[in-house]
């Protein structure tokens, strides 16, 4: 319950509050949500995209699905990444599998 009662608090500030934008000389006062809203649809896509993907052990061919925190620290290079297999614990880059 106390954590309903401060997302309502928060969410009522929020409102409250506006962001000044400057634009090309002008400024303007925007509400918040013009900016929260797409920062959010942007991270609630990367989310959805990260953890879609199973990705292949070039060592032992297992597949695999990894945690999100995971893939989103690691080190990439186009559709591979660093990570390590939970089946022979080989740490290098995995190829993230295509579907179809």
């Amino acid at each position: 319950m106390k954590k309903i009662m401060l997302m309502a608090a928060t969410l009522l500030s929020l409102m409250l509050c506006s962001c000044k934008v400057n634009w090309f000389g002008s400024s303007y006062d925007v509400a918040w949500y013009y900016v929260a809203i797409p920062v959010l649809l942007i991270l609630v896509v990367c989310y959805i995209i990260l953890i879609s993907g199973t990705y292949i052990c070039p060592e032992c061919k297992t597949e695999f699905k990894p945690k999100w925190y995971q893939i989103s620290v690691c080190f990439h290079v186009g559709s591979k990444r660093v990570l390590k297999c939970p089946n022979c614990n080989r740490k290098g880059f995995c190829e993230r599998k295509r579907r179809g």
